[in-house]
């Protein structure tokens, strides 16, 4: 659990740790400890140019919300507006008549960690506010970014919330193996981000519900706006706190390079300090944006907006920051760099699926920073709205579980075996993809953008 500043770490969409935040939108184990020396990096900065110290929204800060509505009506060039959902179910039929104010407030607190108060008088005084949700296009796509944010953005539907998915291709050309691969041309990373928007539809995201917005647009057309606020961010904030920031994540993602901090084998790149602040200015410079999905990938720029909102005595940003399961690796430090096993991936097969929940970390009669409990709660509960464990009679016969306190407390009682959970699981998790893979299959433009992608694969 992110410490200070943060809460629970989310991954980026790749198969191996990327160096910008070692990298959306995943799958990190809270289970290892920080290493002694790394300790002090938890401590707030120092505030720089004025710059009022502030405990991030993850601890539950008490503040001001946003009075805020959505002003420019962005659109994305490439055909988005062909896609369906799999059932073609319309926006205006997702309706929040009925839904209370408790019942909407519940459903976008069930996506992850918020500013409680922030988010509750919101909703008292906007029943349709305008949320975006950043996305960091990847060619390899954990469960999280796929299944999560297809459950995560039809909940926000649901909430009467007016979804736009950020696309944020400009900036993964920024990414160390994305941007390396593509040669760092927009047009192969936007082909990425159609992949990610097929794979959507493919999972049933409530496409029909969504305005998909490319941020090389975004900044192109507002370029003069952009640019000042993203130098200005920048000038009033302070290097070294956003050094520590990469540190204190690093040392808490463990994915990929375990304990061990990558600053410790490199120094910073200007990309990696520059990065934060440019992000920030894009969740600034949308005045009329109310509610920002997140991956804590992104915590860091927005405690720089947030900041930076306090310096100018304006609104600071609201953020909804996913729950993410943990890493699937008990010991990730001992991994390889590139090992894919820290998690599940919408492009593995049924095979594959199952060798690695046989081999994740699920250790008997303990709940916390267990991966594969995390998966249950957060991604198979909300898909399928029970979990069937199938055990022989003699072992106690079958269940099936509908919320995760009755499930947690037969499985920390001893009743549940971590090899019936796994078996459960990967049945789960292999019936979710199936259609997907049946998708990709049968689907002549899912092909086309597999294929077109196939450079990052062959090179992963």
């Amino acid at each position: 659990m992110l410490s200070g500043a943060f809460s629970q770490v989310l991954g980026k969409g790749s198969k191996c740790p990327l160096d910008l935040f070692v990298h959306t939108s995943a799958v990190v184990r809270f289970g290892s400890n920080m290493p002694r020396h790394l300790h002090h990096l938890l401590r707030q900065p120092e505030p720089a140019d004025g710059f009022l110290p502030e405990k991030h929204p993850l601890q539950n800060i008490r503040g001001a919300p946003p009075t805020c509505t959505f002003k420019s009506n962005w659109t994305l060039q490439h055909n988005f507006s062909t896609l369906k959902n799999s059932d073609d179910t319309p926006l205006d039929s997702i309706s929040t008549d009925g839904r209370s104010f408790e019942q909407r407030f519940e459903t976008l607190r069930s996506i992850g960690n918020c500013a409680e108060c922030e988010l509750s008088l919101l909703l008292k005084n906007n029943t349709a506010p305008i949320c975006y949700v950043w996305c960091d296009p990847s060619p390899w796509m954990h469960i999280t970014q796929g299944i999560l944010m297809t459950i995560n953005v039809n909940r926000m539907i649901k909430a009467g919330c007016k979804v736009k998915i950020l696309l944020a291709d400009w900036f993964a050309r920024m990414d160390y193996k994305i941007g390396f691969i593509a040669g760092g041309k927009l047009s192969k990373i936007q082909t990425i981000g159609l992949y990610n928007v097929e794979t959507w539809k493919a999972t049933g995201m409530d496409l029909d519900g969504v305005e998909f917005v490319w941020l090389s647009d975004l900044i192109s057309s507002n370029a003069d706006e952009y640019w000042p606020l993203a130098m200005e961010i920048a000038r009033k904030s302070s290097p070294s706190a956003i050094k520590n920031w990469h540190r204190v994540y690093a040392s808490i993602n463990t994915r990929g390079h375990g304990d061990m901090n990558p600053y410790y084998l490199r120094d910073f790149t200007a990309a990696e300090i520059f990065y934060p602040c440019l992000q920030s200015a894009c969740m600034l410079f949308q005045k009329q944006t109310d509610i920002w999905l997140l991956g804590p990938d992104q915590s860091g720029a927005h405690m720089l907006a947030r900041n930076f909102c306090n310096h100018m005595m304006e609104n600071r940003p609201i953020a909804l920051f996913n729950n993410m399961p943990c890493n699937l690796l008990e010991c990730p430090e001992l991994c390889a760099v590139d090992d894919p096993n820290w998690a599940i991936f919408m492009e593995d097969d049924e095979e594959g699926i199952i060798s690695k929940i046989n081999n994740a970390f699920c250790p008997p009669e303990s709940a916390e920073g267990n991966p594969c409990l995390d998966y249950i709660k957060y991604i198979v509960l909300p898909w399928f709205g029970k979990f069937e464990v199938v055990r022989m009679g003699d072992n106690g016969g079958s269940k099936t579980f509908v919320n995760m306190e009755e499930f947690t407390f037969d499985y920390e009682s001893g009743v549940l075996h971590p090899c019936d959970v796994k078996q459960a699981l990967a049945k789960a998790i292999n019936m979710m993809l199936e259609p997907v893979r049946d998708h990709f299959k049968s689907s002549a433009e899912a092909k086309r953008l597999l294929k077109a992608n196939e450079d990052f694969y062959l090179r992963w």
